[in-house]
């Protein structure tokens, strides 16, 4: 994340989750993508945070974000690499995940 190459994107929390913010590293010569998910609410039994890339206005999964396992706190997690995108979401899905977002919690424009 200290690479001349890293784009910081601040996620904000939505309506439905105000206080579910992240950020996000994205490497613009790799396309490689860190979250760093210390800020996001411990996902409620069940659910599972999901990880989301806007590309040309379509949402692509980009993996399923851990925020807390058996008490042990999550942090900076890599998800997928992506070459392009116009923004990252965050939604909360029903564990496992879902091929598409039904609950986005937070979002950010890079």
């Amino acid at each position: 994340v200290q690479s001349k190459y890293s784009i910081p994107v601040a996620l904000q929390g939505q309506p439905t989750l105000p206080e579910a913010t992240a950020k996000i590293y994205w490497m613009k010569n790799t396309g490689d993508v860190m979250v760093d998910a210390s800020n996001l609410p411990d996902a409620p039994a069940g659910k599972q945070y999901q990880f989301w890339a806007i590309v040309d206005g379509v949402p692509v999964d980009g993996g399923l974000i851990i925020t807390n396992d058996k008490g042990k706190k999550f942090r900076m997690q890599p998800m997928k690499a992506f070459g392009r995108a116009e923004a990252f979401a965050i939604s909360l899905e029903n564990e496992g995940g879902n091929p598409t977002p039904t609950d986005v919690v937070s979002m950010g424009k890079i």
